[in-house]
């Protein structure tokens, strides 16, 4: 596992237990991914470094405006998959997560800390390691919360669509950059 790998685990393991004991993360906790994260890119790919971050401001345009803000956020993605074809898991991983995160699906740092994965790694491995971290994340917490009735409670949210309960979802992104880790490290020794 190579180093910011290991900073960037570290870094999420410090946001899920802030998550989890406060609910609410401060903007700051995703600057420090962010920042290091749109640098580094920037020196490999300078333009694709800046429409990633038009997109990502483009999510601070206000509701009023969605317009405006769905063209900010979606645009440089196409843009991105056009000039750099290899940055595809970078940008459809942003835009699906940007779509779960309008449609109150996962909460906003989880959102930037996706982007933060990618951006470090814009593989189809990490996209996948992404998508597996949210999935057994999110089934683990079910089932601590509500034991054997994990299923009824399940069920009967998605059946009257009922909003779901809001739960601390960025351990899911640890638990990524830890499966993408452990990948690498069986990877490395094939």
């Amino acid at each position: 596992m190579n180093y910011p790998l290991w900073l960037l685990f570290g870094w999420l393991v410090f946001e899920t237990v802030w998550d989890l004991r406060n609910h609410n993360l401060p903007v700051w906790f995703s600057l420090a991914m962010l920042i290091p994260g749109i640098a580094l890119f920037a020196i490999a790919s300078p333009f694709v470094a800046i429409l990633a971050a038009v997109s990502l401001l483009s999510t601070e345009i206000s509701r009023r405006y969605w317009l405006v803000g769905m063209a900010g956020m979606y645009i440089p993605l196409l843009a991105i998959t056009i000039i750099s074809p290899g940055c595809l898991p970078l940008a459809l991983g942003w835009a699906v997560l940007m779509a779960l995160w309008l449609a109150n699906g996962i909460g906003g740092a989880d959102a930037l800390a996706g982007l933060s994965l990618l951006l470090f790694f814009p593989t189809w491995i990490m996209l996948a390691c992404i998508v597996a971290g949210i999935l057994i994340w999110s089934i683990v917490l079910l089932i601590l919360r509500y034991g054997r009735s994990a299923g009824l409670r399940l069920w009967t949210v998605t059946s009257t669509r009922a909003a779901g309960t809001k739960v601390a979802g960025i351990g899911a992104y640890a638990l990524a950059a830890l499966i993408f880790g452990v990948y690498r490290i069986a990877e490395f020794m094939h």
